[in-house]
C-alpha cells in the first residue's frame, strides 16, 4: 500500500474512528501518504448532516502531522460537495481555511443526494444519468481551487436499476474526461464499491476512455468511513490500472504533485 487520498472520520457526521487509527493502520502497511477529506456540504438538503468544526479538525491534524512527521506523509484536507448554489460560499470556505487538499465531489443533484431512491423516482436511467453527469460538467469550473475528481460515477453507487454512463451519455462522458485533463485535475479511482466489484467507480470503460484521451493523472481513494476500510479493493483496482497501462498514481505531498507507485 502507498496512499489512500480520500478518507472520512469522527469530524464527518457520517463516519466513525480517529485519524490516528488510521495512521497507525497505514504506518503497519508500510504506506507512504494519507489525506484526510472530512465532508463539508454546505446547504446540503438534509440539515442533520452536519458540518464539523472545521478549526479543530485543521487543529487537531496539525498535532498529527508534527506527531508523524518521520513516520508517513499526511495531508489535512476536504470534500467539497459542489452544487450552483454553494460554490461562491465553497470559495469562502477554502479561502478561509486553506486545506491541503481538495477533493471536488458531487452528492447533490436538484436538491437532493443522487445516492438516495429518492433520486430516482419518476425517472429514467438516461435521464438520472443526464442531470448528475452536467453537475459533473459544471463543476468542473468551480471557483475555488481542488485537486481531485471524486466519484465519477457516483449516481451508479445506489442506482435501482444497471446504468452504464459511458453508454447512456458518451459525449458527456467524453466532455467531462478532457476537461479534467485539459485542467490538470487528478482522476479519483475511488474504491468503495458496494455493489459487485465490476461495479468499480469510475467505471472499466471510463478509466480506459480517460487513458485513451491522454489521461495520466489518478488517485486510490477508499472513501473510508471507518479505520477498517482503509485500502479496500485495491488489488481489484491494480488490476484496471494495469490493462490501462498505469502504473503510478499522483498524490499532493507539501502542495506538489509526487507520482507514487500503484
Amino acid at each position: 500500500m502507498t496512499a489512500d487520498n480520500h478518507l472520512h472520520t469522527r469530524f464527518s457526521p457520517d463516519a466513525s474512528g480517529d485519524a490516528e487509527e488510521y495512521i497507525l493502520a497505514a504506518i503497519a502497511a508500510n504506506a507512504k501518504h494519507l489525506a484526510f477529506t472530512e465532508h463539508v456540504d454546505l446547504l446540503y438538503f438534509d440539515p442533520s448532516f452536519k458540518m464539523c468544526d472545521l478549526n479543530e479538525y485543521f487543529a487537531h491534524m496539525n498535532m498529527l502531522k508534527n506527531k508523524y512527521a518521520d513516520r508517513i506523509s499526511l495531508s489535512a484536507g476536504l470534500e467539497i460537495g459542489y452544487t450552483a448554489e454553494n460554490k461562491l460560499l465553497n470559495k469562502e470556505l477554502v479561502s478561509k481555511f486553506a486545506p491541503d487538499y481538495v477533493i471536488n465531489s458531487v452528492h447533490e443533484v436538484n436538491g437532493i443526494d443522487c445516492y438516495f431512491k429518492k433520486f430516482f423516482v419518476n425517472t429514467t436511467p438516461l435521464a438520472a444519468a443526464e442531470e448528475y453527469l452536467n453537475a459533473v460538467l459544471e463543476s468542473l469550473d468551480a471557483p475555488y481551487p481542488y485537486h481531485a475528481v471524486g466519484h465519477l460515477g457516483y449516481v451508479t453507487r445506489n442506482a435501482p436499476y444497471e446504468m452504464n454512463l459511458s453508454e447512456l451519455c458518451p459525449e458527456i462522458i467524453k466532455k467531462i474526461l478532457t476537461k479534467i485533463i485539459n485542467g490538470g485535475k487528478i482522476l479519483e479511482l475511488n474504491t468503495s464499491c458496494i455493489k459487485p466489484l465490476d461495479k468499480s467507480i469510475p467505471s472499466r470503460d471510463v478509466l480506459k476512455l480517460y487513458v485513451s484521451l491522454g489521461g495520466k493523472k489518478i488517485c486510490f481513494s477508499s472513501d473510508a468511513h471507518k479505520p477498517s476500510d482503509l485500502f479496500r479493493n485495491y488489488e481489484y483496482f491494480r488490476q484496471l490500472c494495469r490493462e490501462s497501462n498505469i502504473t503510478s498514481q499522483t498524490v499532493i505531498i507539501n502542495g506538489n504533485e509526487t507520482a507514487l507507485p500503484l
